[in-house]
């Protein structure tokens, strides 16, 4: 058996899924992963939500990102969602999302483009979503690796094979999702993945 960040793998065993494959925003739904196992494009992002990429992110050397404000519902914060690339990567490639509140990082919280999707609509393939209390998050996701000041964070490491003109190719692909905590309930969540190598 190997370990690996945490998790126990035995041979023969059928391997586990990431802990974020998709976002879900309202009807649309945002592929973290192209349907042949390689990293997802910023394009998915545009495609579905419309483009609201930082203008400067191809000359600034940041990473890419794009920013979403969706509808305030009555008694709750506003909301940002952002989607970035890896800061090490290429800009064209979507590897995180955060939804937390807005103003939480105003260096890319600049002209969002506002959805017409509440913020409670947003949810991620696992369904973690806000207004979850602690006890469904730990239902839906396990144990969390670190769980400090109500911040849970969860990781999963996957091995990956993608074949490509007759070469096999394997590779560890890592996934994360950090889910902050409020009163018990859950107030911000974020999402990453990508490959390991």
């Amino acid at each position: 058996m190997a370990v690996l960040s945490g998790l126990t793998v035995g041979l023969g065993q059928a391997p586990s899924a990431p802990l974020l494959q998709y976002l879900q925003v309202g009807a649309q739904r945002i592929a973290f992963e192209s349907p042949d196992n390689t990293v997802a494009k910023f394009r998915y992002v545009d495609q579905a939500l419309g483009r609201a990429r930082r203008p400067s992110a191809l000359t600034d050397g940041r990473p890419m990102s794009a920013c979403y404000r969706p509808v305030t519902v009555p008694g709750a914060e506003p909301m940002t969602l952002l989607f970035e690339s890896d800061e090490m990567g290429n800009t064209e490639d979507l590897t995180e999302f955060e939804l937390i509140p807005a103003g939480s990082r105003p260096e890319v919280e600049q002209r969002c483009r506002r959805i017409t999707v509440p913020a409670t609509a947003i949810a991620t393939d696992r369904g973690i979503r806000l207004g979850l209390t602690r006890a469904a998050v730990s239902k839906l996701l396990g144990q969390p690796v670190r769980d400090h000041d109500d911040v849970a964070e969860f990781e999963r490491v996957t091995e990956r094979t993608v074949r490509i003109g007759g070469a096999v190719d394997r590779y560890d692909l890592f996934s994360a999702l950090t889910v902050t905590f409020r009163d018990g309930r859950v107030v911000a969540f974020s999402g990453a993945l990508g490959d390991t190598d």
